[in-house]
């Protein structure tokens, strides 16, 4: 199909591959030759989506449901094919959004909406179905949720940039006065942070429980680095990929748990009880590791990430060398 279709072909360099187009399937979706459907797919649109994606029809059931999304007409806001954007959106959320919903609530020629231009509307709201008005998240800032601005904002006023009456965590802290002291000082995720709480939580609704902005990829805003390595990794072993599927699925939060850890790397135990939490059978028969099993390179304990990569790996069991030889003879020299 790639000899024809150019386009498609540089749609597989895009960081989301929807996975039919990932695994060469074309025909899951498209005939081949000829067919009723428009793109020539094997089904309508509004019927082809579900073969796969058959568990967002629970969606259904809720309360309020966005019209795209009951409808069928998935490809108003996604990509069928590739994406730069997470979740294979068309576009940046806050402009697929607005091609809908434009801005609104003008006074004197000025907008309050202009003030959310560049947030991510899928942070408070729901691009499928709700049982919230507004197709909101479940969970909602108890002042939010009880139009109490005021609690957080100075007065709004049409032509001015809308404010807070105190400044980042500290306006945070006024209400959480409890929480404090899970965040020591200095940490990055609280002292260096950009935006404060707001990097990491909504601060008015979400889809998830602890108003966390989003769970898959969360962690990539900061930790880019992270991020390319792990996309160039899955490109690099789209035939047999091999990796950590936390790591795959961008669930930062599986392993690790900012800022509320003492643990390197703010694992949510120590790195052997980390790994052993999916690799129980592993952890019976692992070779010795803890305190008493000493890295002979550098006198430190050994754990799991002695000799597996804790991400992506080229090499089979994500070691980090080939076990056949290579990585035994890093430590056992003779």
């Amino acid at each position: 199909c790639l000899s024809c279709h150019e386009g498609i072909k540089k749609a597989l360099k895009k960081n989301y591959v929807h996975y039919a187009l990932r695994k060469g399937a074309c025909t899951d979706c498209h005939y081949a030759h000829s067919g009723e459907n428009k793109h020539l797919l094997v089904r309508a649109q509004k019927d082809l989506c579900w073969d796969c994606h058959e568990t967002l029809k629970e969606q259904f059931k809720r309360t309020h449901v966005h019209l795209p999304f009951k409808n069928g007409e998935c490809s108003a806001c996604h990509d069928p094919h590739a994406s730069s954007e997470e979740n294979q959106m068309l576009d940046a959320p806050d402009k697929v959004c607005k091609k809908c919903h434009p801005a609104r609530c003008k006074v004197n020629g000025v907008s309050i909406s202009a003030t959310t231009e560049k947030l991510n509307c899928s942070s408070c709201h729901s691009g499928h179905a709700s049982n919230i008005s507004g197709l909101l998240g479940p969970y909602g800032h108890m002042a939010f949720l009880d139009k109490k601005c005021e609690q957080c904002h100075e007065p709004i006023v049409a032509d001015r940039k809308i404010t807070t009456r105190l400044a980042g965590k500290d306006l945070c802290f006024s209400c959480h006065k409890k929480d404090p002291a899970k965040f020591k000082e200095p940490d990055a995720h609280v002292s260096d942070a950009k935006g404060g709480c707001s990097m990491c939580h909504n601060y008015h609704a979400s889809k998830r429980k602890n108003l966390t902005i989003k769970e898959s990829g969360l962690c990539v805003t900061c930790h880019e680095s992270t991020e390319k390595r792990t996309v160039l990794m899955e490109r690099a072993l789209r035939a047999s990929p091999i990796r950590c599927i936390p790591v795959k699925d961008r669930k930062c939060f599986e392993c690790h748990m900012p800022p509320h850890s003492n643990n390197p790397l703010y694992f949510r135990a120590d790195e052997i009880l980390t790994c052993a939490g999916c690799h129980t059978v592993q952890h019976k028969v692992a070779h010795p590791l803890g305190p008493d099993a000493k890295d002979p390179r550098n006198g430190k304990p050994i754990t799991c990430i002695t000799c597996h990569g804790m991400h992506s790996s080229k090499t089979e069991f994500m070691l980090l060398f080939d076990r056949k030889r290579q990585l035994c003879i890093q430590c056992h020299k003779k």
